[in-house]
């Protein structure tokens, strides 16, 4: 694959945290031929397990959808409204 690692240590754009820790990062990055790109973390729920830690949950309650829907529309009408350089629509597929 022809991609960097993140190209800065922040997203771009952060929606959350929600309720659990429920985030949603977009971020921008460039191939290693200096082509922009972004990227979308879902970050886990998290929760504290009987001894106290702090645990990244595998999969999300139906409670958690409205937050999960919301960060995704909104990391959407980002990437809709701020093209990347030389790109009209990031959006169509």
């Amino acid at each position: 694959m022809s991609q960097t690692s993140q190209s800065s240590n922040k997203p771009e754009l952060k929606v959350g945290p929600f309720a659990g820790g429920i985030s949603v990062e977009v971020w921008q990055n460039q191939t290693r031929e200096g082509r922009p790109f972004r990227s979308i973390t879902i970050a886990p729920r998290r929760y504290k397990d009987d001894a106290g830690n702090w645990q990244d949950a595998g999969s999300y309650r139906p409670s958690d959808l409205t937050a999960l829907i919301l960060a995704l529309q909104r990391a959407q009408e980002h990437i809709a409204t701020h093209p990347l350089a030389g790109q009209q629509d990031e959006t169509s597929f």
